[in-house]
């Protein structure tokens, strides 16, 4: 018997609320690389299944910033 003070989560739904938070603690690692990428690791488990978007996203900008040769 699993007793609740709400309603349990559904197999698959995501609380992105929860899902988004590690994202801010991530991005305080003083190693740079590692801090962005456990950064978009934890918006991409927030996207949940609509990841690709925010991929997208990521290298749009990631383009802008690049310089051309």
């Amino acid at each position: 018997m699993l007793v609740t003070p709400a309603a349990p989560n559904v197999p698959g739904e995501v609380l992105q609320p929860n899902m988004a938070l590690p994202a801010i603690f991530a991005a305080a690692d003083p190693d740079p690389l590692k801090a962005s990428l456990d950064s978009v690791w934890a918006a991409i488990n927030t996207y949940g299944e609509r990841y690709p978007e925010l991929l997208e996203e990521i290298w749009s900008v990631d383009s802008l910033m690049t310089p051309n040769p």
